[in-house]
């Protein structure tokens, strides 16, 4: 089966992340089980220097697993660079959708959160973009599809007829 997922971009500090936040629970009261994944340009770390798991890391070990009672976390590198839907395939092989935030430049169903207050140059004007459906404070003149911020029924709605979901 292949893994359903959904991107949402946008410029900074249009509100993706809270958009996001926003939307899990409503998909989850559908009984549909969400994994998420956050781009970032930034390397990540997760763990503090000296702490036993970043020494494994600092000693050559290229993949990590933090273990606990009800958690795990995997810190792995990767030999080269994947697209969102070859690391949807490998690691949310479990999940009915995965939520990505960023990825504005990979393929998929992608949808722009758009705020006029940051005064910069939305992506859906852009084709090269392929942004599907947009989320917004204001109404922008496009034939694109266009949600307000407390639409989150609709959205969700709308997500899941593009995904071909079927929710229990």
């Amino acid at each position: 089966m292949t893994v359903k997922y959904v991107s949402f971009v946008g410029r900074s500090n249009s509100g993706k992340t809270t958009l996001i936040t926003r939307l899990i629970p409503v998909l989850r009261d559908r009984n549909i089980k969400i994994g998420t994944i956050k781009h970032t340009h930034h390397a990540a770390e997760f763990d503090k220097a000296g702490k036993d798991s970043w020494r494994h890391r600092q000693a050559g070990s290229e993949q990590v697993v933090l273990h606990s009672q009800n958690q795990l976390v995997l810190y792995t590198d990767q030999p080269s660079k994947q697209s969102l839907a070859e690391t949807v395939e490998r690691w949310f092989g479990e999940f009915d959708l995965v939520i990505s935030e960023g990825f504005k430049n990979e393929a998929g169903l992608k949808i722009e959160v758009y705020r006029e207050s940051t005064g910069k140059q939305p992506l859906y004007v852009d084709p090269e973009f392929d942004i599907q459906a947009i989320v917004s404070d204001t109404d922008p003149d496009t034939s694109i599809t266009v949600f307000d911020f407390e639409e989150l029924e609709a959205l969700s709605d709308w997500i899941i007829k593009k995904t071909d979901l079927k929710p229990e």
